[in-house]
């Protein structure tokens, strides 16, 4: 049997795996990107591209949509 100390390699190993964790959460954070106040906007802007409503509809329902 070794007499470690109070090194161990395994503490060691779990040390950088919880930093490593650490670094990919932190960094993970950012890249999230929270549109949810334009979604509906961009839906019926998309709808008005595809020809699926006419350019009434999209002025009628946009003010609905800001009100």
């Amino acid at each position: 049997m070794h007499h470690w100390g109070y090194f161990h390699p395994f503490a060691f190993v779990f040390f950088f795996i919880l930093v490593g964790l650490f670094i990919m959460v932190w960094r993970g954070r950012g890249r999230r990107c929270y549109h949810h106040q334009n979604d509906a906007l961009s839906i019926l802007e998309a709808r008005l591209a595809k020809g699926e409503i006419s350019a009434e509809e999209f002025k009628e329902i946009k003010e609905t949509l800001k009100s």
